[in-house]
């Protein structure tokens, strides 16, 4: 069970992008790091299906990882859906291969934070703990 101050983080990949080590990794890490309940659902997941398990596992933070080229389009559909479904509030981050021409474009619809190759672990975990945190009602 989440208890306040917990961080309720969800990881997935979006389409057919198969190339999951690094957010399977990045699951361990997080776990470990103490105030984070993280919740991976793999691969091959859909925009509504992500929206679904946001909604079921109370996510506090989403966040994706992609390596292939798919990724504006993935995230522009999911961060639309989750608005659609009032869930703009939660924070997205996004991980791998991202391309420095697409990081304007990637803030200026909402990514709070993206963290692409040679990104620092300890910068993503500090992130998911301070963006993630629940607000105090």
């Amino acid at each position: 069970m989440t208890q306040r101050n917990t961080v309720n983080c969800l990881l997935g990949m979006l389409g057919t992008d198969v190339h999951s080590k690094g957010i399977r990794t990045l699951a361990r890490i997080l776990d470990e790091a103490g105030g984070i309940d993280v919740h991976y659902i793999g691969e091959h997941n859909s925009v509504e299906g992500m929206v679904d398990a946001i909604i079921a596992r109370n996510a506090s933070i989403v966040g994706l990882s992609f390596s292939s080229a798919a990724y504006v389009e993935y995230t522009r559909q999911l961060i639309e859906a989750m608005k659609r479904r009032d869930l703009g509030h939660v924070p997205v981050m996004l991980g791998g291969i991202i391309h420095p021409d697409d990081l304007d474009e990637l803030k200026a619809m909402g990514v709070a934070g993206i963290f692409g190759a040679g990104s620092r672990t300890a910068d993503i975990v500090s992130f998911v703990q301070r963006a993630g945190l629940p607000a105090e009602a």
